[in-house]
């Protein structure tokens, strides 16, 4: 399943590849269908959200670290609920990175993202149908280095010790930074709309 040590964590073999995206639609679908029972408008949301997203993910790739998915994901679960926002950023995640580039690391990514959609869900983000602002900038800017932890977890191999993967958390500071301050530009953005 695995072949090799890759520069994104092991390379996956063309079966290990194919079970890993089974196991992403799986969990998506079964978020779906776990959630509460939704009308078409939401379906037709979700639907254009992920579309949406996904383009915008790919198109804005060229720029380093520079995330929509993140608010999204937030928003998402805000407004969705928690198992919506999860299957969002699974679908996502995957759709994107079969475009960008997929392998072991789209896992993680699916899972980062996936809990940031549950911690929008819970955040308070939107009361008696106002987006809170300064709530959402807060959020926004706290599951930048959140989801950095948690894809970088694709790259611990068995040989790496507590040392090596504090300083590889340390080389993803700036692009942790560079994320962090996307997802504030997004977090403003969105909001004057």
């Amino acid at each position: 399943m695995f072949q090799a040590l890759g520069v994104h964590g092991p390379e996956l073999s063309p079966l290990g590849s194919m079970l890993l995206d089974i196991a992403l639609v799986s969990a998506a679908f079964a978020f779906l269908l776990s959630a509460p029972r939704a009308n078409r408008m939401t379906a037709a949301m979700l639907l254009t959200m992920v579309l949406a997203t996904t383009a915008l993910r790919v198109v804005m790739q060229p720029l380093p670290n520079v995330q929509p998915v993140t608010v999204a994901a937030l928003l998402v679960g805000a407004h969705l609920g928690a198992k919506r926002g999860a299957a969002f950023a699974i679908l996502v995640t995957l759709l994107s990175n079969l475009l960008i580039s997929h392998g072991w690391w789209t896992l993680f990514q699916a899972i980062g993202w996936s809990v940031v959609a549950v911690m929008g869900a819970n955040a308070r983000l939107i009361v008696d149908g106002r987006l809170q602002m300064q709530r959402l900038c807060m959020f926004a800017v706290i599951s930048a280095p959140l989801f950095g932890l948690i894809s970088t977890l694709s790259l611990v191999s068995s040989e790496m010790s507590l040392g090596q993967f504090m300083v590889l958390l340390a080389q993803g500071l700036p692009f942790d930074v560079i994320h962090a301050l996307g997802n504030l530009a997004f977090a403003v953005w969105t909001g004057a709309m």
